[in-house]
């Protein structure tokens, strides 16, 4: 069902009525712009199943507010994308949220299984992928790709009550709303100047060089928002990379920077000197402070090498995906006896326990034809 006016989609709503929940997709482009351009909406409970066309001269404010209800659970397979295109269009914040991939990974289906390796495996279907890459703005929409976009919910909707069997058979639904709540929560949404600057990776940073990227990669999110183009339109990393180690201080020089091309003349041009101005007037006590990376210089390779044994013997044992459990940086920070999220929760009991006794020494690990044990020390 192609659902294009507000009446058909009040109609559809009213048929549907309080479902204990629904799956839901979304169809997007992001190529060219800031934030993804909406044009489909997939949702399904039973025999109800529809495709909503957002491009079309129709009032979502009916399914928002449908959407809202926290007596419905609101399905996705790899729901991260689809959040953040809800919260930005609508500000509708889910909850509560099930994410078919992360509560397979629970269940022991690998890292980051596909929605096609999960039909598959609990329907017997195979999912035609041939209208995967499909400009989903171009009407009119053909059948065939109708047909693609309302799969990716009729299934799912098998693949949820399969899933949810098996959680509550493993007895693991506390794991799995510990997840999901994570997904709920609107924070993760927020631009942080701190992590974009991370995402560089750029070496002998000091406090002044942070200030001055932190400022630019604030000055280029709000600049690509407003013009509503990917960010690296309006200045690439590698110029950013050449601003914060060689401060122009004119134009003249700015327009010397690495990939600055047409940023370096007007309006923009005039921002770029003015934020690293700032940065680089700015007291040192009011500098970001840089990462201590002598840190890393005491993480035991030898430790992290025993604590990837036992993830990987854990995580056979208990039928559930290591990535879930606990990521590199999760191992390197432990060895380091900073707090993790291995320190509390699900996590905790799984893994956690076990990985903070083989550093201490009060375990061991052992190795018989093949297969990892534990030994405890009397």
């Amino acid at each position: 069902m192609l659902i294009k006016n507000t009446q058909d989609l009040v109609n559809f709503i009213q048929d549907i009525g309080i479902p204990p929940y629904v799956a839901l997709d979304t169809e997007f482009l992001s190529e060219k712009t800031y934030y993804p351009q909406l044009c489909l909406i997939q949702i399904a409970h039973g025999s109800h199943a529809a495709v909503i066309d957002t491009l079309s001269d129709i009032d979502l404010e009916p399914l928002i507010q449908f959407l809202r209800n926290p007596g419905i659970v609101k399905v996705f397979h790899a729901a991260e994308q689809d959040l953040v295109i809800l919260w930005n269009d609508f500000k509708l914040a889910l909850t509560p949220v099930f994410d078919s991939q992360i509560a397979a990974m629970v269940c022991g289906f690998g890292d980051q299984v596909s929605y096609a390796q999960l039909v598959k495996t609990f329907t017997k279907t195979r999912i035609d992928k041939s209208s995967q890459i499909v400009d989903w703005s171009k009407r009119p929409l053909r059948d065939r790709h109708l047909e693609y976009a309302l799969a990716d919910v009729t299934h799912l909707c098998k693949v949820y009550e399969r899933l949810h069997k098996e959680i509550d058979k493993q007895g693991r639904a506390t794991w799995v709303a510990e997840e999901m709540l994570e997904l709920s929560d609107t924070k993760r949404f927020e631009f942080k100047p701190e992590t974009q600057a991370r995402k560089l990776k750029m070496r002998n940073m000091t406090p002044r060089r942070l200030a001055m990227l932190h400022g630019l990669v604030t000055w280029r999110e709000e600049r690509a928002k407003i013009q509503n183009i990917p960010r690296g339109w309006i200045i690439k990393d590698l110029a950013l990379r050449d601003l914060v180690f060689n401060p122009p201080a004119n134009l003249k020089d700015l327009g010397r920077a690495r990939g600055i091309g047409g940023n370096a003349q007007g309006r923009a041009g005039q921002e770029i000197l003015s934020t690293i101005q700032k940065a680089q007037q700015l007291p040192l006590s009011e500098c970001p402070p840089v990462q201590d990376t002598t840190a890393d210089e005491e993480i035991n390779g030898n430790a992290i090498v025993l604590l990837r044994a036992l993830l990987t013997h854990v995580c056979d044992k208990n039928n559930v995906a290591p990535k879930l459990v606990a990521s590199k940086s999760d191992l390197e920070q432990l060895t380091l006896g900073v707090e993790t999220r291995l320190s509390g929760g699900w996590r905790r009991d799984l893994f956690g326990k076990l990985a903070e006794q083989l550093l201490r020494g009060e375990i061991s690990l052992t190795l018989s034809h093949g297969k990892i044990g534990i030994v405890y020390r009397q």
